[in-house]
């Protein structure tokens, strides 16, 4: 079938009609249509020739119009001095709560005019509809919010008016306006030429003043009205396809228009329909599929982004062989980081605003410091200061920072100047502070972000002309008013991409396409929601009013994506359609109905269309692998540093819980993540416990003055836990103020106020259960030994698997308390967790040969028992090498179960305290063993609860 495109018959009826090109005026729905018709005629005439003047009808419209259309912000500020003079009877009467409806008041006038519905009685039917709402037989019964909500729809009419007379005045109109005065006034489409002849061509859904426009030309005998239908669906009364121009035939009195075909009940065509389990395999879909295509086939090629939201990931897919591809849907700035940008911009002074400060918080620092634009900005030694910058956030615990900090260099002072000087309400001056940040960043940003260059230059484009606006008229609002006013400025914006509008592969929004056709239609996303679109119709007017009126409803927008869609299928030979059943919100994961419109109506009637569906499985024979990371030399010379360098119990209850974990944090030496507190973790609220109890503990302990000698301690008294008590909460506001950098608002309040309590509580709990202990045994001494306290040894291992290497191991922990009770040495770590007497126990189960055959598969199997068992044995083993004193008990004191507390470490009968030393050499020659054995990688341990880096 030879393609015979609507813009080929457009330029045939002009030839077959000899219309003159002088006096000829085409006008058109989209820009995008223009330069495929001047190529059309070119073909046709196979010569350079003057183009007719081609033109879309807004540009038509407001050039025949004598006064100049309002921009939107210019009108709702006009709007809102009408209102001010004359408010609404409600509660407040700022631009703020004008703002909510004012925008859908002039969305609602515009439509008015363009529908050249009769504003005083359309006002009055819906006033009287909310009367009959608020309908009672005494208005005296009606209460204040009623009279209230009726005085608000009493406004509305002379609303309307008054901002007509205030427009006329200062000689401009708005859109709606310009459509219904040239309605009125069809002289000025001659005014510039008295023999000038219009054809309209490619309209779909049309309003009352554009119907009316046409209708006159049409009846002067000066206007062709080419249409592009199907019989399929113009000629079905109920087809919402055909919905529009059913009625333009029924109003212009004409049983058909040029040019109605009967192409889709008998043409061929291949439809595959493929679903997709997620959202962007769909790319991979269309990326492969235009792998395929050669360049004169890519030339024919459409595809058509469903969801318009997808263009990123469709750009991701497309293959290098391709060439050049034509994005003409233009990549919205919202979706760009021009968006994350503004959000902080707004966020910072929203801060300010609320903190009555400039002090910066500091994860907005950060946002800012890796935000595109500023890293295309920074030379590698600005980048290298910010990081120490972070490094010393993070170690000091920063929440807030100084701005003067942050300047580390003239460029960087310049940026940080402007981004973080408050606006104080001045949003003149907010726009002024940006439009420089603008200029600045396109001054310094490298060659290289040139993506970024033409995001700001965009982004400054639109910011100027809201600054003209707001230079002349500004009232007075709140920063989330602003800020939605000034992102109401850009985010419809687009950055256009450049290249050939007509040859190579077209990417193209459903609305770019009015008019044009193509051989082959790759349709990426067509989900029920993003096409037809479900976003409603934002308006006061009820909708039975707005049928009544003429006015569009969900039904006619419907009906206007229905014949978009359906007229790229007149020409089309083949199309891929994909979308996607992933259940990312309600209807998202529904394929669109026009998929299935096309098989069960469409198909049914034309046996020449061929529909194939599959689904597409990306990756399901590709066999998902787990990391394995064999043990090379030089991971097992590495090994042997971390050997010699000194192990702790924390390490080897990693690597028994699980030997990957274990690998990327100590031998890849990943470490633990280092990051700013806000809410203090657990973690850091024992450690706060310890601080404080080490401080209360300290004058008992032996100690040494600056001569050297020796200070004994002393013994530790009922009386003297008592007044450790009082201690307890300055120490702990102390600990506090060193772990927030003394920023005391950080925890005087909120979750952290919490924490700061029970830290407290805890403390003196651990007092007064010392107290208790010593009350009950007023005989008994106790005498506090060490605190804190480090010991260190080396082990033995011997030969492993190198005959030649002699393993050393230096084995290492910090023992909390160390204490004598009664003579009795002991051994105490302070836990925050709960802790029961199970998890202290020695014990085997009667298929486990051995006891270090139980703490060694219980440790691998995450098994909760014993849990601590292992810690304790470290600890003695660690006391009787550097003392020589076998130690009574060692145990667990948890500040959660106070009362039980401190929790022995419980042996078999069949182990004495002298055993530990030998039992724990062979527990850690086995782990070390288990460590450098080459046969086995580093793998995940499958029954690890807790393994971040596995994850």
């Amino acid at each position: 079938m030879n393609m015979e495109t609507f813009v080929n018959r457009i330029v045939s009826h002009m030839h077959e009609r000899a219309l003159s090109f002088q006096t000829a005026c085409i006008v058109v729905p989209s820009e995008r249509m223009i330069a495929y018709l001047q190529r059309a005629f070119f073909e046709f005439y196979q010569q350079p020739i003057l183009s007719p003047k081609i033109v879309t009808i807004d540009r038509w419209i407001q050039d025949l119009n004598p006064i100049p259309v309002l921009d939107k912000t210019s009108l709702l500020f006009e709007l809102y001095e009408l209102f001010r003079k004359d408010p609404v009877e409600i509660e407040v009467n700022s631009f703020d709560s004008f703002m909510a409806w004012g925008q859908t008041l002039l969305s609602d006038f515009d439509e008015i005019d363009r529908y050249l519905v009769p504003a005083d009685q359309l006002f009055k039917n819906l006033r009287d509809i909310r009367e009959i709402e608020n309908w009672s037989f005494n208005s005296e019964e009606l209460s204040k919010g009623q009279i209230q909500f009726m005085a608000f729809w009493d406004k509305l009419k002379p609303y309307y008016f008054a901002l007509e007379e205030r427009l006329k005045s200062k000689s401009v109109t708005t859109k709606g306006k310009a459509y219904r005065y040239l309605a009125n006034n069809i002289d000025l489409a001659f005014a510039n030429d008295k023999d000038i002849q219009f054809v309209f061509a490619g309209f779909n859904a049309l309003s009352e003043s554009e119907i009316s426009i046409m209708k006159q030309l049409s009846i002067m005998g000066r206007a062709s009205i080419l249409m592009d239908s199907d019989e399929f669906y113009f000629n079905d009364a109920i087809h919402e396809a055909g919905q529009f121009q059913r009625d333009l035939c029924k109003r212009l009195e004409l049983k058909a228009l040029p040019f109605i075909e009967n192409h889709l009940g008998t043409k061929e065509m291949h439809i595959r329909v493929v679903e997709c389990p997620q959202f962007t395999s769909q790319a991979q879909v269309v990326g492969s599929e235009l792998k395929k295509l050669n360049s004169r086939q890519l030339n024919e090629t459409l595809v058509l982004l469903a969801d318009e939201s997808l263009l990123s990931s469709i750009l991701k897919h497309l293959p290098a062989e391709i060439g050049q591809a034509n994005i003409t849907v233009g990549l919205p700035l919202r979706q760009t980081s021009l968006r994350s940008w503004v959000d902080l911009i707004f966020r910072l002074q929203e801060s300010f605003l609320r903190r009555g400060n400039t002090s910066i918080y500091y994860r907005d620092f950060i946002q800012f410091a890796h935000h595109p634009f500023i890293l295309g900005v920074l030379s590698a030694a600005e980048k290298k200061e910010i990081q120490d910058i972070e490094s010393r956030i993070i170690n000091h615990n920063w929440h807030f920072l100084d701005r003067k900090k942050l300047d580390l260099s003239e460029r960087l002072s310049e940026l940080n100047r402007l981004i973080f000087e408050p606006w104080k309400n001045d949003w003149l001056r907010g726009i002024q502070v940006i439009q420089q940040l603008n200029e600045k960043l396109d001054l310094w940003l490298e060659e290289k972000n040139e993506l970024e260059r033409a995001i700001v230059r965009r982004f400054a484009h639109s910011t100027i002309v809201l600054q003209n606006i707001m230079s002349t008229q500004s009232p007075q609002m709140s920063i989330s008013s602003f800020r939605n006013l000034f992102n109401g400025n850009w985010s419809n914006e687009t950055i256009a991409y450049f290249g050939n509008p007509l040859e190579g592969l077209q990417i193209m929004g459903l609305l770019e396409t009015r008019g044009l056709d193509f051989k082959r239609i790759f349709v990426f996303g067509l989900n029920e929601g993003s096409m037809p679109p479900q976003n409603a119709i934002n308006t006061i007017i009820p909708m039975d009013l707005r049928k009544y009126f003429g006015l569009p409803t969900p039904r006619e927008k419907q009906g206007l994506f229905a014949h978009h869609f359906y007229r790229l299928l007149h020409q089309a030979e083949e199309m891929l359609i994909t979308y996607s059943s992933a259940s990312e919100s309600v209807g998202s994961s529904e394929p669109s109905r026009y998929i299935q419109q096309i098989e069960l109506e469409l198909a049914q009637i034309n046996s020449n269309i061929q529909i194939q569906k599959s689904f597409y499985t990306a990756g399901s024979k590709e066999k998902v692998g787990t990391t394995s990371i064999e043990k090379t030399e030089e991971i097992i010379d590495r090994i042997y540093e971390v050997l010699g360098s000194g192990i702790s119990f924390s390490m080897l209850d990693k690597f028994m819980g699980c030997p990957l974990d274990f690998y990327y944090r100590y031998v890849l030496r990943f470490g633990e993540e280092n990051k700013v507190e806000e809410d203090i973790e657990s973690s850091t609220l024992g450690t706060i416990i310890h601080y404080v109890l080490e401080n209360l503990f300290a004058p008992f302990i032996d100690r040494f003055d600056e001569n050297g000698r020796k200070i004994s301690g002393k013994v530790v008294t009922e009386e003297d836990l008592l007044q450790m008590e009082k201690e307890v909460p300055l120490l702990v506001s102390r600990s506090f103020e060193l772990h927030f950098s003394e920023d005391r608002n950080s925890w005087q309040t909120g979750t952290n106020h919490i924490n700061f309590e029970v830290a407290k509580e805890m403390v003196q709990n651990v007092l007064r259960r010392d107290r208790t202990i010593l009350k009950e045994n007023p005989q008994k001494a106790l005498f506090i030994l060490g605190l804190e306290r480090r010991l260190e040894t080396v082990v033995p291992i011997g030969y492993v698997f190198d005959p030649n290497k002699q393993i050393e191991v230096r084995l290492s922990g910090i023992c909390d308390r160390i204490d004598q009770f009664d003579g009795i040495h002991r051994i105490i770590d302070y836990k925050s967790g709960s802790v029961s007497q199970d998890k202290v126990e020695l014990k085997k189960t009667a298929n486990q040969e051995s006891y270090e055959e139980a703490i060694l598969t219980n440790r691998r199997k995450g098994n909760s028992q014993q849990k601590h068992v292992l810690q304790l044995l470290i600890y003695c083993y660690l006391y009787y090498k550097e003392t020589g004193i076998l130690t009574d008990q060692a145990g667990i004191f948890s500040f959660r179960s106070i009362k039980e507390s401190p929790h022995f470490l419980k042996l078999p009968e069949d182990i004495r305290k002298e055993d530990i030393p030998e039992f724990l050499e062979r527990i850690l020659k086995q782990t070390i063993t288990d460590m450098l054995d080459r046969s086995v990688p580093f793998e995940h341990n499958k029954d690890s609860k807790f393994c971040a880096y596995c994850n």
